[in-house]
């Protein structure tokens, strides 16, 4: 006999239940080895539990992970808030305190991508001197930023430790002492096919291992195939890239739209503003005359 291969601790869960059926199935559809299918039954359960276990730790995965976007929407939009006041206090400089204090050479949207990262790690230095500034805007910003910086610190622990409960999970936990149980099964059930192929020659070479998917019927991964998979992973891989790149510069392009929209905004601020000072001035150059005129 060829043999089977042995599980390894990576596997997925519906890999493994896809195993479990293929093998369950033909046992239960051949009348020599329907007898032994109460064996694999008894297995189910266990299967079942590190089911719900999985879809459990990945309820907690996508709850972390949503906290974490969250914390980042917020910090995203008192960094916008922060550029804009301090370009204020700077004159529109950005290369003048405080604007390059906060921000150096770099541009808001920059600062903001990834999600959480290197922002995180730049902005939870800023509240000492936004609580310190001479705006009050700048210092009530300071004073929820250091909250924020608290709690995206407390959200991305909680994020790494989902995310370390789930590799436990699958390499030295429940998952792979399931596999290695699973395996043992499969192992002791392919041994009693053994018996029954040897005691009936006419079933044919091969028909033992024909009750495991993984056996001599199945799919072995050939160097080439491997080739395959890597470049479509590849494919795959380029196509997120170009997608974020895409994003940047629609990102960098509303940016863009919305600080050229309040430089027009502050143009006709300033014209409105030259045209009342202009007319004050008219005023009272009216009222000295008339005044002159009276004395």
């Amino acid at each position: 006999m060829a043999g089977i291969i042995t599980l390894v601790a990576r596997t997925g869960i519906f890999t493994l239940y896809e195993e479990f059926f293929h093998t369950r199935g033909r046992l239960l559809s051949h009348p020599l080895t329907a007898s032994l299918v109460p064996e694999l039954d008894a297995f189910r359960p266990k299967l079942d539990a590190s089911l719900m276990e999985e879809l459990a730790l990945s309820g907690e995965r996508f709850a972390a992970n949503a906290a974490v976007e969250f914390v980042d929407d917020d910090l995203d939009r008192l960094t916008d808030a922060i550029a804009a006041l301090s370009l204020i206090e700077s004159k529109n400089d950005r290369g003048a305190l405080p604007y390059a204090h906060y921000f150096g050479s770099q541009r808001p949207s920059e600062l903001k991508r990834p999600i959480l990262g290197g922002q995180l790690d730049t902005m939870r230095h800023w509240p000492p001197s936004l609580q310190a500034a001479s705006s009050q805007q700048l210092q009530t910003i300071g004073a929820a930023l250091a909250d924020l910086v608290e709690r995206a610190d407390q959200k991305t622990t909680t994020q790494a430790a989902v995310s370390q409960k789930i590799a436990d999970f699958r390499t030295i936990g429940s998952r792979k002492q399931l596999v290695d149980e699973f395996n043992a099964l499969r192992k002791s059930l392919h041994g009693k096919l053994g018996e029954i192929q040897h005691k009936t020659p006419e079933l044919g070479t091969g028909w033992a291992d024909s009750f495991f998917r993984q056996g001599s019927s199945a799919e072995r991964l050939t160097v080439k195939e491997l080739d395959r998979r890597i470049a479509a992973a590849e494919v795959e891989l380029l196509a997120m890239k170009k997608q974020r790149d895409e994003k940047v510069a629609q990102e960098e392009a509303v940016a863009r739209a919305r600080a050229d929209a309040e430089k027009t905004q502050k143009k006709a601020e300033l014209l409105a503003a030259k045209k009342a000072a202009a007319e004050l001035a008219a005023r009272v150059a009216e009222l000295e005359e008339a005044v002159g005129e009276s004395q």
